[in-house]
């Protein structure tokens, strides 16, 4: 990864190089995280990305992906330039950030990739994209719909909103659905009060996170990244 200005210029393999608009300064200290959450690339958007590109010869091209926070888009944006999926939707309360690095990366997709405001809980925000997922799968036989995150778990006072709008979005007229969550076990995640939320919607069944690692590009040690891999029935 290198940097020219406030550009990241992130090989993630596979002859696809994204570039992604950063903000590194370390003179807002004092700003809430949920206020700058696409100015840099989170820790788990690569190794999580890694991980589904690894899995993609079992996803069929039927299948919406739906990301959830997505930050700066690095993940989205990496599994839209593979144009193995038939759309990718891509989400957060801030499109600000969003908007800026489709638009310098526009020539790597194709037209599946949309962007959507959605800010957990607003059900407003949550029908819209509850509306396009529907239109997507209209448009294709057998849909399957893939729900996915990666370091979302750090503030626990939006878990119950987290864990209702995977609720909503996987209770479309009974398609398919797989949720995954990935992040770090380095970092601050709570899970067990996600998990708390997540089973008084779906059921005691919805699984504790399991270690997947994750080799580094370009480095021979690999990190553990914890994932939950639930689908839906």
């Amino acid at each position: 990864m290198d940097h020219d200005e406030n550009v990241c210029h992130l090989d993630i393999g596979g002859g696809i190089k994204l570039q992604v608009l950063e903000d590194l300064r370390d003179d807002d200290d004092d700003v809430d995280v949920e206020e700058c959450v696409g100015r840099f690339v989170w820790p788990t958007a690569v190794p999580m990305l890694n991980h589904l590109r690894r899995e993609m010869p079992a996803l069929a091209s039927s299948t919406i992906a739906v990301e959830l926070g997505a930050g700066c888009g690095v993940l989205s944006m990496g599994l839209a330039a593979t144009r193995h999926f038939h759309n990718v939707i891509i989400t957060d309360h801030d499109e600000m950030w969003l908007e800026r690095n489709l638009t310098l990366n526009s020539k790597l997709f194709g037209e599946g990739l949309m962007i959507m405001r959605l800010d957990w809980g607003n059900t407003v925000e949550i029908e819209a994209v509850r509306a396009l997922i529907n239109d997507a799968c209209h448009s294709m036989d057998n849909p399957n719909l893939l729900i996915f995150a990666s370091d979302v778990l750090y503030n626990h006072k939006s878990h119950q909103k987290l864990a209702s709008t995977l609720h909503s979005l996987s209770s479309i007229d009974q398609i398919p659905t797989r949720i995954l969550i990935g992040f770090l076990s380095d970092r601050d995640n709570d899970e067990a009060s996600f998990l708390l939320k997540a089973r008084e919607l779906f059921g005691d069944e919805f699984p504790e996170s399991k270690s997947v690692f994750v080799e580094r590009k370009g480095k021979t040690k690999t990190i553990a990244m914890h994932l939950i891999d639930f689908v839906v029935r």
